[in-house]
Parts: structure tokens; C-alpha cells; sequence
């Protein structure tokens, strides 16, 4: 695998793991998920991304673009910068047992039209497969990681200090510690989500509708009848990252205000980073709701 699609590769990670397959362009009317933390004495502004995008997503709405041109630090989930993807995907991508008739079926059909694609992907573990499965159909969309939302910032981040909520290597083995049958059940849901699920998803995001992006975000797994996926991909992370967030704002080297970005689907719905922020006394308003200072 060439470098630099190697590194593309591993912007998507998080697209897999939120299952957020986008197809939109954002306008200076768009609200997507955006919040402010006051939390003992400090503040942050906290935003939900996709992963994927396309060079008009930018500027976002001045309130976004403003509140990140102002921060100190800029935190995300991952700086996807700083991996050594070749040697994440040796230990943790090259297992591709396991495979059930039914997904069979669907590769087989999927592949007819994308056999450079499934080549390519013959050796990877069932779950990288669902990855480089959803990147390509965002290319084919007119969408890639390099426009994500995360990956914008960090760009953009000058010389401030870059702070992480995950590391890469945590990522990676979240996604190869599923069973096959629901990493294979990863690629059967790459394959069948329709364009219609997709656009649903990006508009509700750019909406800032958050009952509709919880739904979309939690609605497969829910299908499948896969709670723990649920709790391992979202709730147990939500916890996590709220504890980050609020070690970097009462650590006094850390200056204020911080920017957080983080996929969508960690601020919206149950148990999320803003819920677990409020029940542990900060305070965050929605700001297309209130006013953020």
C-alpha cells in the first residue's frame, strides 16, 4: 500500500468507526453540532465532525471559524499525522478469516464492479476491508479524508499545541478486537448502506439536528442487534474523552480556550461527551441554541 494512501487510509478510522458516510457541501448557514464548555473556571468550544469532506465545507459559519481562530489548543481524537500506518495495519489488519456466506454473497456481487478494489484488499482483516470499502465509495461520491472536518484543523492548527483524547494504536485494536461475525458484518453494512442513508446523515449534521444524527449513527448496530458495539464504540469512548477533556482544563499548563473536535456521533445522543461533561458539573450550551461568548 502506496504511503500517502496509507495515511488516508487511517483519516477514515474514525469514519468507520462513527459509520458516517457523507455525501453534502457546507455553507456559512450550516450548524453542525457546536457547543461551549465552562468547566472550573474554563472554557472550551467543542465540535462535532465527519470525517470525510470536500474543499467547499470551508469556511464554516463564522461562530466556528472564529471560536478556533481564538483557541490556544486544539484537541481531536487523533492526530493522524503522527502514525506508523504500515506497522498498525501488520498487527492489527492482516486477518481476513472467517468470512460468513451471506457477506460472501455480497462481496462477490460488490467486487464484480470493483476488482482492482477487493484485489487490493484480499489480505486485510474484515474490518480494514470495511474501511477501504467506505473510502472508496466516498471517492466515488467526490468526498475524501483529506477534506474531513478533524484533518482541516489540524492543518490549520499553526503552532498551538495539539492535544489527543486517543491514540492511533487504540483505534486500531478497538476495531480488531470485534469477533468475525461482526467485523464481516462491518463490510456487509459498507456495502449495503444506500446513497439515501448517507445523505440523510451528512444533512442532519449539517443541521445540527442531534435526535436525527444519534438515530442514523446508532440505528445499524441497533439492527443488528449489537449492543456491545454500541457501548465499545460509543459510550465506553464518550467516557473516556469527557475524562480527557477535563484533565486538559483543569491541568494550569494547559491554556484556555481549548477547540475540541471529535466525530459527530460522541456530543449527540445517550451518554455522550456533552452529557458526561454536565453530570461531572461543567456547564455547555448548545450554541446555535444560547449565546457563546
Amino acid at each position: 500500500m502506496a504511503t500517502s494512501h496509507a495515511n488516508r487510509l487511517v483519516q477514515t478510522i474514525g469514519a468507520s468507526i462513527m459509520a458516517i458516510w457523507v455525501w453534502s457541501s457546507a455553507v456559512a448557514a450550516d450548524t453542525p453540532p457546536f457547543y461551549q464548555i465552562n468547566y472550573q473556571g474554563k472554557t472550551a468550544y467543542l465540535l462535532g465532525s465527519i470525517h470525510v469532506g470536500q474543499p467547499d465545507f470551508y469556511p464554516m459559519a463564522d461562530i466556528i471559524e472564529q471560536k478556533f481562530a481564538n483557541a490556544s489548543g486544539l484537541v481531536v481524537e487523533v492526530d493522524t499525522d503522527n502514525i506508523d500506518v504500515m506497522a498498525m495495519i501488520r498487527q492489527y489488519g492482516l486477518d481476513p478469516s472467517g468470512i460468513d456466506p451471506h457477506t460472501q454473497s455480497l462481496k462477490t456481487t460488490y467486487c464484480q464492479s470493483q476488482q482492482p478494489l477487493c484485489q487490493s484488499i484480499a489480505s486485510f482483516s474484515p474490518w480494514l476491508q470495511s474501511v477501504q470499502i467506505g473510502m472508496v465509495r466516498f471517492e466515488q461520491l467526490g468526498f475524501s479524508a483529506e477534506y474531513g472536518v478533524d484533518g482541516r484543523f489540524v492543518k490549520q492548527n499553526r503552532q498551538r499545541p495539539l492535544y489527543e483524547l486517543e491514540s492511533s494504536e487504540f483505534q486500531f485494536k478497538l476495531l480488531s478486537g470485534f469477533n468475525r461475525e461482526q467485523q464481516w458484518q462491518m463490510v456487509a453494512d459498507a456495502i449495503e448502506s444506500s446513497d439515501k442513508e448517507m445523505l440523510a446523515l451528512v444533512e442532519a449534521w449539517r443541521n445540527g439536528d442531534e435526535q436525527a444524527l444519534s438515530e442514523l449513527m446508532t440505528e445499524q448496530m441497533v439492527e443488528d442487534g449489537d449492543t456491545q458495539m454500541i457501548e465499545q464504540i460509543l459510550w465506553r469512548r464518550n467516557v473516556d474523552m469527557a475524562t480527557g477533556i477535563r484533565r486538559l482544563m483543569q491541568d494550569a499548563t494547559v491554556a484556555e480556550p481549548l477547540f475540541i473536535v471529535v466525530g459527530a456521533g460522541h456530543v449527540v445522543g445517550k451518554q455522550s461527551i456533552v452529557d458526561e461533561m454536565r453530570s461531572h458539573g461543567g456547564k455547555v450550551r448548545n450554541c446555535w441554541q444560547q449565546s457563546c461568548q
